[in-house]
C-alpha cells in the first residue's frame, strides 16, 4: 500500500498538485480513491497527512545517518544477502 501511495504522489507532484510544500485537495482525493480501488480500505486525507509526516521524520533520521562521517552503506551486500 505504501509504494501504491508513493507512486501517486508522485504523480500528483508531477502535475502540479503540490504548491508551498502543501497537497492540493485534489492530490489527497486521488489517493484516497487509488487506495480505495487498489486494496478496498477507505482512508481520509488526514490519514495521507500523517503517513507523508511519518516519512519527512524518518528521510530526516537516515539522513543524519548517511551524514555521519565514517557512515559506508553497501548497498551490493545488502542486495545479495537479502533480496
Amino acid at each position: 500500500m505504501k509504494h501504491v501511495l508513493a507512486e501517486v504522489l508522485r504523480g500528483q507532484r508531477n502535475l502540479d498538485n503540490k504548491s508551498d510544500g502543501a497537497w492540493k485537495r485534489v492530490a489527497y482525493n486521488t489517493v484516497t480513491a487509488k487506495l480505495y480501488a487498489n486494496f478496498e480500505v477507505q482512508v481520509t486525507w488526514e490519514n495521507i497527512k500523517n503517513r507523508i509526516k511519518i516519512w519527512r521524520s524518518w528521510y530526516g533520521i537516515v539522513s543524519d545517518i548517511l551524514s555521519q562521517s565514517g557512515f559506508d552503506w553497501r548497498w551490493h551486500q545488502i542486495h545479495d544477502c537479502c533480496w
